[in-house]
């Protein structure tokens, strides 16, 4: 016994729904990954600020407990990975949906499809969090941080003569 096989039409419309999955996936986990380093750079340069702030280093240290909460949510918890222990299902277990999917002869399964659709709903809670963050919050952190006489990090734009 066989599945039947899936139309061109639906093969079609899964692959696309599952490239733009794994494109948005992408986009997110790189977007994760600068912020955490902007982070990390500015908690560096804090350090070294004329006159640095204690409001300041615990707004950025939450920021940084709320990123590593954010990464843990996007791709599960690394301790429990270390000692074999199952994570919650994530976003991040459709990286690798295309592999499995098309790696048959009748294209996706319901499992697929509903597999796809989970992720992209955990991706979407996900991208609702990190929004925030990369598009206020670390800039007017980055404004907060030049004020300190904190030295340039990167992402900062030019110094000002």
């Amino acid at each position: 016994g066989a599945l039947p096989r899936k139309s061109y039409k639906e093969i079609d419309e899964f692959r696309e729904a599952a490239f733009a999955f794994q494109q948005d996936l992408t986009s997110t986990n790189i977007a994760l990954s600068r912020s955490q380093q902007t982070v990390d750079a500015m908690i560096r340069a804090h350090n070294k600020a004329t006159s640095p702030s204690n409001e300041l280093f615990k707004q950025l240290n939450d920021l940084k407990i709320t990123l590593l909460d954010i990464d843990k949510e996007l791709h599960g918890d690394a301790v429990k990975d270390e000692i074999g222990e199952r994570s919650n299902p994530t976003a991040s277990d459709g990286g690798s949906l295309g592999w499995t999917a098309f790696g048959n002869t009748y294209g996706p399964t319901d499992e697929h499809m509903r597999l796809l659709n989970r992720v992209k709903s955990q991706l979407k809670k996900v991208k609702n969090k990190l929004y925030p963050i990369v598009n206020s919050t670390l800039p007017s952190l980055r404004n907060e941080l030049i004020k300190t006489g904190a030295p340039w990090i990167e992402g900062q734009g030019l110094i000002q003569d």
